[in-house]
């Protein structure tokens, strides 16, 4: 049984902009089509348009499901209001790294915008410097249980997005079949001498470890825990999967662990088995495997492809199917060149055995690749040996062995989630000094992570749940609009020459219902 879930294709969205031939504009005169006038310039005093009108969408979700109230009934940081809540300290950072803000400085463009003080229904919002008083007021002595009450009202509001998700695919109170869980640490390198907690990794770098927890398919961050630098990957792992797992199963019939070979640990087997989940961790080599591979008969072993080699066979047997000319190995033929030593990969095998791990009396599959490996050092072979990866699980016998080795090889795509949570929302800069103030600002980054997250399964077409967040901001945040008043009513006039207008209101539709 395999549970990988294909790939969302490319949809209208992707289809490009062209405009039928015959309705293309066509110049009055001859000559260059752009002429280069000379332009004049003036400042409007009071603007009313912003370039982030997808905002909007953001403030929609967060009506639709109370984000503020959740926050100031169970954040308590401040003992009085002049005149921020709780609310506005976090929504406003959420709404900054949403917009592609990279800092607490940036938080003065949305500060200065007559626009998005219309949109957010306030005459001012935080200050940058006011911002980072805020998150340093969440160190443990000062208010205990602050940073967990946070950590809940986002865990909350997961909840019930799942919920109207659910609902929205019709499914109501049935739960969804598989929900794979991916858990891995980043290590951050600072800058700031000054960072609390912090310390050297294991590069010898001055650094966070933060450990992430995803969800596989829709890149939804449910648990991010910042961490000492020296710290290992699976410290504090267990503990935290204690908290993810029994809401992961309040929404999911099965659940999936997987990790690397750091992960290969008595403890984290325990917690997935407390909770019944499975897990699918990447063994570590211990001294006792090689010698278990070696006493596998050679019938055992099985020929062993990759999904790339069997996809790329399914597609030759196509009828439509046209082969084309294979380029050039360049690197190959520059490390020929050179003399340099290669190792290539000439074939691969897969067996398992039933293996009982160090400190566990429950037995697991530990499915075995054995990959041959010729060492060649410019045009002449030298020799070759054989390499092993294991594969330590308890999925059941209905999986074979070339479907655990796809979906445990899978988690490589979290890499890809914990980068886009750097580049795209900036949720890694740790903006202050104090430990607990920048694990205040992981969990409102892990908010506005999933602010994007959230709006593809609830409103927006589902193929942009796995979009880049640059991708994802230009389409659906950049979007120019003018902020109205009219009465007592306020409305977003989006400009018809974006691309994504039509598919913005139909989102803000949605969100409304």
């Amino acid at each position: 049984m395999k549970i990988h879930t294909p790939p969302l294709r490319a949809s209208h969205l992707n289809t490009g902009t062209s405009v039928p031939h015959d309705e293309l504009p066509w110049p009055a005169t001859s000559g260059r089509v752009m002429r280069a006038p000379k332009l004049h310039v003036e400042v409007d005093e009071r603007s009313t348009v912003t370039k982030h009108g997808g905002i909007d969408l953001a403030l929609q979700l967060f009506r639709r499901f109370k984000v503020a109230r959740k926050i100031d009934d169970a954040v308590k940081v401040l003992k009085i209001h002049l005149p921020y809540h709780e609310s506005d300290h976090v929504l406003a950072q959420a709404l900054n790294l949403y917009a592609g803000g990279t800092c607490l400085e940036d938080m003065a463009n949305l500060q200065n915008s007559e626009a998005i003080l219309r949109m957010t229904g306030a005459c001012r919002l935080p200050d940058p410097t006011t911002s980072g008083d805020f998150l340093r007021r969440f160190q443990e002595h000062c208010n205990p249980g602050a940073y967990a009450a946070l950590c809940g009202v986002v865990d909350d509001v997961q909840r019930e997005v799942w919920r109207a998700v659910a609902k929205r695919h019709g499914r109501r109170r049935k739960k969804r079949d598989w929900a794979v869980v991916d858990v891995d640490g980043h290590v951050k390198e600072l800058y700031g001498v000054q960072k609390e907690e912090a310390d050297f990794s294991y590069k010898g770098k001055w650094s966070y470890q933060p450990l992430v927890i995803s969800l596989a398919g829709v890149n939804e961050c449910l648990h991010v825990m910042n961490r000492p630098g020296n710290a290992r990957s699976c410290d504090g792992a267990p503990e935290a999967l204690d908290e993810v797992l029994p809401r992961v199963n309040e929404a999911f019939k099965n659940t999936l662990v997987r990790a690397d070979s750091d992960f290969d640990t008595r403890q984290m087997r325990q917690a997935c088995e407390r909770h019944g989940a499975y897990f699918a961790f990447v063994g570590r080599e211990f001294p006792d495997r090689p010698r278990i591979a070696d006493s596998i008969p050679e019938e055992a072993w099985k020929p062993f492809r990759t999904r790339a080699a069997r996809d790329k066979e399914e597609r030759r047997k196509r009828p439509d199917f046209k082969p084309r000319r294979k380029k050039r190995n360049e690197r190959h033929q520059r490390a020929q060149e050179r003399n340099y030593q290669e190792l290539r990969l000439v074939n691969q095998w897969v067996a398992e055995v039933s293996c009982t791990p160090a400190g566990s009396d429950k037995a697991c599959r530990l499915v075995i690749r054995r990959q041959l490996i010729e060492h060649h050092q410019g045009q002449q072979f030298l020799f070759e040996k054989y390499r092993y990866r294991y594969i330590v699980t308890d999925l059941p016998s209905s999986w074979s062995a070339e479907d655990v080795i796809d979906e445990t090889y899978e988690r490589c795509d979290q890499e890809n989630l914990i980068e886009q949570m750097g580049s795209g929302i900036a949720a890694w800069r740790m903006p202050v000094a104090e430990f607990d103030g920048n694990c205040a600002w992981l969990e409102i980054g892990r908010l506005a992570w999933n602010v994007g997250k959230w709006l593809a399964q609830l409103a927006l077409p589902a193929e942009t749940v796995r979009w880049e967040w640059k991708r994802f901001r230009a389409a659906f945040v950049d979007a120019p609009a003018t902020i109205i008043k009219r009465g007592r009513q306020t409305w977003v006039r989006f400009s018809d020459s974006h691309r994504f207008t039509q598919t913005l209101v139909s989102a803000h539709r949605k969100l409304q219902t």
